[in-house]
């Protein structure tokens, strides 16, 4: 649904639609200023409007100097439609475009900042350092912001504006801040670094160091603001311009010095500049207060450390504190905003321990004022194979109850274990870059049991296959074993041994060698029977005696033997 900027403006309305999504797996990686400027062009071509799906990723750090920029997400037809912005999710991945420079664009833009307008997006881990010297006389009415100049239904967090603003005097309009309006959008984690100056005339002007114009359910809660401010604009805090109807701010900070200018006709806070309903709670403002720029008469009534006016008696203030300043309540038109303390005491353990008991969430720092609790990511754990049975993740030695863990930045010791797998441990990185947020383990299963396949193998090789009359059945399942299964697989080892046992069971031995004399022998020896048969039967007539040769012999030996005897 495309926006109206300019007829909402003439009509006094700030209110933007939020757009319908439409799914896109598209994912742009940015490593260089050409890959960045195409991205502009892209979405300013059309290309990103409602796709909430789309993934873009900073991957380097980028300067640029000489750039002539423009917004991402500022294009507008000749009615004053918004054609195209972005949507999506932008990770910063903790990275810094700097050297950003608005001044030639400010007043003449309708929309300037980084992006120019973002809608149902999510935009972490960025970084934005620049300037902006206003030079023009003649400013429009401006959505500044140094991520964007409007946020409708966004989530900004882990980001960092140090852009300084300085408006050397020249006539300035509209919203300001890291997000010149944001339309039920929500901050967490983000911080204003760069000091904001704001001297001599000024229309209508919403400044703060987070946001300009905070409507619609926005929420700004664990935000901090430690740039220097001088505030001549009509409503300034230090987090938050002007916050409206159900917005809050909760548990953020300002340090920076403040320095209201002019003579009462503004609202100006440390915390917020004006409210109408709303919530400001668990919020402290550490500041210097510098009133010799101010010439409003006593008491204050638009002036507070921690909101300038409060014009609904809807409002709720809940434990706040600010630093304890000659003639300067909480808030000029609600005394009870918050609680005055001095800046020595707003350094020690005691505050920080009134503070926290107050339901706020710090940290405490020795000899500083409380610091904001250590932004914790969430990272997920992905083990696979799937479907494994009682796994344990343990993060530092502490189990975790699901898959995802709330991590600081930092190095930490992961144990996985599950039944029939290895245990696995390894170090992860945890860091403001998404590829950390995600930690994948994948896990080994045991090695099936081979105790029954090996003695089978081992009782198969030990036969001589030449016993047998066909061992090829033996051979083949000796030849089937796999040895890379595991325990899920058990089944498949005890088949292996089965085979094996069953092959060797249905052997069958050979005959063993016949007994009976070789039949060449024999005929051999019934012939030599025979020839001694013929030869017996030939004798001499006259003496019965064998004849022939053979016959001589044996008398002859017979003599022989005769002979023998008779001695």
């Amino acid at each position: 649904m495309k926006k109206k900027i300019l007829s909402l403006l003439v009509t006094g309305c700030l209110l933007f639609v939020p757009t319908t999504a439409f799914a896109d797996d598209n994912k742009t990686v940015i490593k260089t200023v050409d890959d960045l400027l195409a991205f502009s062009k892209a979405v300013n071509d059309g290309d990103f409007n409602g796709k909430t799906d789309a993934v873009v990723v900073l991957d380097k750090d980028l300067d640029l100097t000489g750039i002539d920029w423009t917004p991402i997400g500022n294009v507008f037809n000749a009615k004053g439609e918004l054609q195209n912005y972005f949507s999506g999710k932008f990770y910063g991945n903790g990275h810094t475009i700097s050297n950003i420079d608005f001044t030639p664009i400010y007043g003449k833009d309708v929309l300037v900042g980084f992006f120019g307008d973002i809608e149902e997006a999510e935009v972490s881990g960025l970084t934005i350092e620049g300037n902006l010297d206003v030079t023009n006389t003649d400013n429009d009415y401006t959505f500044y912001g140094t991520i964007a100049g409007f946020a409708g239904d966004c989530t900004i967090t882990d980001c960092v504006s140090n852009v300084s603003f300085n408006n050397n005097g020249k006539y300035v309009y509209g919203l300001m801040g890291m997000v010149g309006q944001a339309d039920a959008t929500t901050f967490e984690y983000c911080e204003n670094t760069a000091d904001i100056t704001i001297s001599g005339d000024s229309g209508s002007l919403y400044v703060g160091g987070i946001v300009g114009y905070a409507q619609n359910g926005t929420e700004v809660r664990y935000c901090s603001s430690t740039g220097d401010m001088v505030y001549a604009a009509p409503d300034a805090g230090g987090i938050v311009g002007r916050l409206y109807g159900d917005s809050k701010v909760i548990n953020s900070y300002v340090t920076g010095k403040l320095t209201p200018v002019g003579n009462g006709t503004t609202d100006v806070g440390g915390i917020v500049g004006s409210v109408a309903g709303g919530s400001v709670s668990d919020c402290y403002f550490a500041g210097e207060i510098d009133l010799s720029q101010y010439s409003a008469k006593k008491p204050y009534t638009r002036f507070g450390g921690i909101v300038g006016k409060d014009s609904s008696s809807t409002t709720d203030f809940k434990n706040n504190y600010f630093t304890e300043t000659e003639d300067v309540e909480a808030c000029g038109s609600n005394k009870e905003a918050g609680k005055a303390k001095s800046y020595d005491y707003m350094t020690t353990k005691e505050f920080y321990d009134e503070l926290t008991a107050g339901g706020a969430k710090y940290q405490y720092v020795e000899g500083k004022t409380p610091v904001l609790p250590t932004k914790e990511y969430a990272v997920d754990f992905e083990v696979t194979p799937a479907d494994l049975k009682n796994v344990v993740i343990k993060v530092d030695g502490k189990e975790i109850t699901s898959n995802t863990a709330m991590l600081t930045a930092g190095t930490y010791t992961v144990d996985v274990t599950a039944d029939d797998c290895e245990p696995l441990s390894k170090e992860i990185t945890i860091s403001a870059d998404i590829a950390t947020h995600t930690q994948a383990f994948e896990l080994v299963y045991k090695s099936a049991d081979y105790t029954e396949l090996d003695k089978a193998e081992k009782a198969a090789k030990a036969l001589n296959k030449d016993d047998y009359e066909d061992f090829s059945e033996v051979e083949k399942a000796l030849a089937a074993i796999d040895r890379t299964k595991n325990i899920t697989e058990q089944a498949d080892v005890d088949a292996m041994a089965k085979a094996i046992n069953d092959a060797v069971a249905n052997l069958v031995k050979k005959a063993p060698a016949s007994s009976q004399p070789d039949s060449s022998s024999a005929d051999s020896k019934a012939d030599s029977s025979s020839k001694a048969a013929s030869n017996a039967s030939n004798t001499n007539p006259s003496t019965g005696v064998a004849g022939g040769a053979f016959a001589l012999a044996l008398l002859s030996g017979a003599a022989v033997v005769m002979a023998k005897k008779k001695k």
